[in-house]
């Protein structure tokens, strides 16, 4: 069964994820981080603001069963109340609504399972099927969807004010430039909140002399609701995504969320199965600017010998490499595939980010140092999921414990691509006071005005990159 041509019903979808979900043979590696490797290596035991924890070996990393210490919160539990509703043996109620809907769809029971269960796709399929059924939203859900359904944006902005950060920079140039090729999707989280963030890549954006476009009729990508169930919300501001930017060649993305749904997502959702444009996050352009010696950066002594560490987000990480793993999957002929080739591809991916912060670290003089929990097994922000609307205590613990592994390597600053992870971060790290400073990646360039280019780069050049792991 080809994932990618799922039906738009969520018990539909639940039936052609049947195989999948009969794959599971509860052995509740899916709890771990590193389940496979006992004997990884770490820093051992630290006293953060939520306790001891060990990192060394394998260690707990599925947040809803840290925080709920019930087995149905993991993904083993949740793969039984699948089998139990495909089965007729349970009924899709509110119970079952308030079990799976604490799941952050983190995907890291997706990486552990050696059966490579797709289970962000089952859990999303769950959560519509309570949807179709008739359950009703939480009540912090239901709020945000008829935002967004309203104001096209799950804060409650008013539609005028999603771009007034691009008059208060300047940069009202660029909105609807009708030249342009290249388009900046903003995102809500970056327009009506950090919007640091989207000042900074416009600002970089500029440096680099690109000639961008912000749409202006942009409306929320629709991430929340495919997490959440509400996949007829989702589908209607993914077309009118579609429609505002199908004049574009290439989007660049600063949010990774807003990314992972473009580029995941609405090939799924849509019936052409393809975009109609090529999707980058800006970190990616950055990286190959490095690669191909066109920028390098600026010396600093306000980041001299800073310890920066480096938070990788759900939605740019660990969900692009197990999109991959699905699609070698789904082009097997008998569900075999070639590990080396998938090993290969995750660590170019995932080695994109810190080729900037190592570049940083030659040319800035920051001293780059990786947390325990990293790439593939990285613990999430505990932002996403709609975890962070519907049960925020929770949502801060979990960015408090990702905290606590960066004070555990004595990290000065944390960073991130993410407006959403950037938030939940931020928001742990005063909460919990535990004195990070935490930045976008992007913003830390902008901030520090720390990029010199080199060589220009040509508008083909900025539309012929390509991204080489989907």
């Amino acid at each position: 069964m080809n994932i990618r041509e799922m039906s738009k019903s969520g018990i539909e979808r639940l039936e052609e994820l049947k195989s999948k979900i009969y794959q599971c043979i509860h052995c509740k590696a899916c709890r771990f981080a590193y389940s496979g490797q006992p004997s990884k290596e770490g820093i051992g035991e630290y006293e953060g603001k939520q306790g001891k924890i060990l990192y060394e070996g394998m260690i707990d990393s599925c947040p809803a069963g840290i925080e709920y210490g019930w087995e149905a919160f993991w993904n083993a539990g949740i793969i039984w109340i699948a089998r139990s509703i495909l089965s007729g043996d349970l009924n899709i109620s509110e119970s079952v609504r308030d079990v799976i809907m604490p799941c952050i769809t983190c995907g890291m029971c997706s990486t552990q399972c050696e059966n490579k269960i797709p289970t962000v796709d089952i859990i999303e399929a769950l959560r519509a099927a309570c949807v179709e059924a008739g359950v009703p939203l939480v009540e912090k859900h239901e709020v945000i969807k008829k935002l967004v359904e309203e104001l096209n944006n799950p804060y409650g902005g008013k539609a005028e004010e999603r771009f007034q950060w691009v008059k208060d920079a300047g940069f009202e140039k660029y909105i609807n430039n009708k030249d342009a090729k290249i388009a900046y999707y903003v995102g809500c989280t970056a327009s009506y909140r950090q919007k640091e963030i989207a000042i900074a890549t416009c600002k970089i954006f500029e440096k680099l002399g690109i000639n961008f476009t912000l749409i202006r009729e942009e409306v929320c990508c629709g991430s929340p609701f495919f997490r959440i169930g509400a996949t007829e919300t989702a589908q209607e501001l993914m077309k009118k995504n579609l429609e505002s930017f199908k004049k574009v060649k290439k989007i660049f993305f600063s949010c990774a969320g807003c990314y992972r749904t473009f580029t995941i997502d609405y090939p799924k959702w849509n019936k052409s199965k393809k975009n109609p444009f090529q999707t980058l996050h800006a970190f990616e352009l950055i990286t190959q600017l490095i690669i191909d010696d066109k920028i390098k950066f600026k010396a600093n002594k306000n980041l001299k010998d800073k310890v920066v560490t480096y938070h990788d987000p759900c939605h740019t990480g660990r969900h692009f490499g197990i999109e991959f793993e699905q699609e070698l999957i789904e082009q097997s002929e008998n569900l075999m595939f070639d590990m080396r080739k998938l090993n290969e591809k995750l660590e170019e991916w995932f080695e994109k980010p810190r080729i900037i912060l190592k570049k940083l670290e030659e040319d800035v003089g920051i001293q780059f140092k990786e947390m325990y929990r990293i790439k593939m097994d990285s613990m999430c922000c505990g932002a996403g999921g709609g975890v962070r609307a519907a049960y925020p205590d929770f949502s801060l613990k979990t960015a408090s414990l990702r905290c606590d592994e960066a004070n555990a390597i004595g990290a000065d600053i944390l960073t991130t691509e993410c407006p959403f992870c950037f938030r939940n971060l931020s928001d742990a790290n005063e909460k919990f006071k535990h004195e990070l400073q935490v930045y976008g990646l992007l913003e830390i360039i902008d901030k520090f005005d720390l990029l010199e280019i080199i060589d220009t780069p040509s508008e083909e050049y900025v539309l012929d990159l390509r991204r080489n792991i989907l």
